[in-house]
């Protein structure tokens, strides 16, 4: 990115100093440390946006909060739901908890690791252990639960999760229709990396009016082909120009780990559609990555390694940016891609993190915090002097950094908040 320096500002005015008693965050590039408020903090990533760049994103569990629950809660929910209602499923998954932890040295009344419990469980099922069918009934009912807290119905209760997602790619769309306008149509689309199973991302893109692919034809039955990823709509209304234009914004949407919303339908990957009648068509299970700690091996075949190729070729385009927020960088066959990526100048990532400070020791996100530390990796995270110094950065305030509109009160003057350019 050495011809799109990234600047933060620093001079604000007097109204926006009053801003310091609300949330204030850390950037950080390298071993260097500024604390902000959070009308700099949204500045410098519009700033982000302005520039003549690649963008793509990464987004995880994180983002959907509250309207999904994390796995922890989930699994936390699920003991509890099946200590009141099946007492003898209960038995059977607090013996397997006590023996995955006792492996694992730690306590089993505060165990919540779903991926390890369903990958060790699954290594038990195909042993053909004496145990297996129980192990099978374990297994599917942290599966059934695990989905269930998934598929939700996207109602009006969920309506600051989608608000949130709406600020974020109207940010985006906005950001490349400016470009376009100033005759950079070339950085007019946005890759949209998520490793959720949700609905959440199609539901902000066509409630603006965004135009966008997911790898599925269009159809009553509509089928996963890697070659969607390469079509462009155009503009007709442009028609009249020297030249076709396409349409501006476009995103491109990857569920690296599969959606509740996708089946096998006659051999092939399909995309159920919102039509009752027709989707009682689609019996089978639902293609989806579980939680386990062989999704690396899991992703090596179609749709899923097709996605894969996508991002490492998303990464590899000169002067890209990464955006990531909600990913923890615990799935170690995405987060060792980014790295790889981080050892050219010419790519950056921008991480919205919790404190890492706060982070245990060994963590999936401390581990990767300590490894990445060069010029072009930045950091936003809450500041150590915010009064729950463990909390995670929460996609809404991401969300407002990156959104169309400024909600803070007056403009931000320019300057520098002293983090340099990749070019000092």
């Amino acid at each position: 990115m050495s011809d799109n320096a990234i600047n933060i500002p620093g001079n604000v005015s007097s109204d926006m100093q009053k801003e310091s008693s609300k949330p204030l965050f850390t950037l950080q590039r390298g071993a260097t440390r500024r604390e902000v408020n959070a009308v700099e903090a949204r500045h410098f990533v519009q700033g982000i946006l302005s520039r003549s760049i690649n963008l793509a994103t990464l987004i995880g569990s994180g983002a959907s909060t509250p309207a999904i629950p994390l796995m922890g809660e989930t699994f936390r929910n699920l003991r509890a739901d099946l200590k009141l209602n099946d007492p003898d499923l209960s038995i059977l998954l607090e013996s397997r908890i006590t023996k995955i932890a006792c492996r694992d040295n730690e306590d089993p009344a505060k165990y919540s690791n779903i991926e390890n419990l369903l990958s060790w469980l699954s290594q038990r099922i195909e042993g053909s252990l004496d145990s297996a069918d129980d192990d099978k009934r374990v297994s599917d009912a942290v599966r059934k639960a695990f989905l269930e807290s998934v598929d939700i119905k996207y109602s009006a209760e969920h309506s600051d999760v989608l608000d949130s997602y709406r600020k974020f790619v109207q940010g985006l769309g906005v950001s490349r229709q400016i470009l376009a306008r100033g005759g950079q149509a070339a950085f007019d689309v946005v890759n949209l990396f998520t490793t959720n199973y949700d609905l959440f991302h199609e539901m902000a893109l066509e409630s603006s009016g965004y135009a966008y692919v997911d790898g599925f034809s269009n159809g009553l039955i509509p089928t996963f082909n890697p070659r969607e990823y390469h079509r462009r709509p155009i503009d007709l209304d442009e028609r009249f120009r020297d030249h076709y234009e396409p349409v501006n914004p476009f995103f491109r949407l990857y569920k690296m780990h599969g959606s509740i919303n996708w089946r096998i339908y006659d051999g092939n990957v399909v995309r159920v559609p919102r039509f009752p009648d027709i989707t009682d068509e689609y019996q089978g299970d639902r293609q989806l990555i579980a939680p386990m700690t062989s999704k690396y091996a899991l992703t090596q075949g179609s749709p899923y390694s097709d996605m894969f190729r996508e991002f490492v070729n998303a990464l590899a385009v000169p002067n890209t940016v990464l955006l990531t927020c909600g990913f923890s960088f615990a799935d170690s066959h995405i987060s060792n891609l980014i790295s790889q990526a981080l050892a050219r100048p010419d790519f950056t990532l921008l991480a919205f993190i919790g404190n890492p400070a706060e982070a245990d020791v060994g963590s999936p996100t401390r581990v990767f915090y300590d490894k990445a530390g060069g010029a072009n990796t930045y950091f936003v995270y809450p500041s150590e002097r915010e009064l729950d110094r463990k909390r995670p950065l929460y996609f809404s305030e991401f969300a407002v950094f990156i959104g169309p509109e400024i909600t803070f009160g007056d403009d931000v003057a320019s300057g520098s908040l002293g983090l340099g350019d990749k070019n000092d």
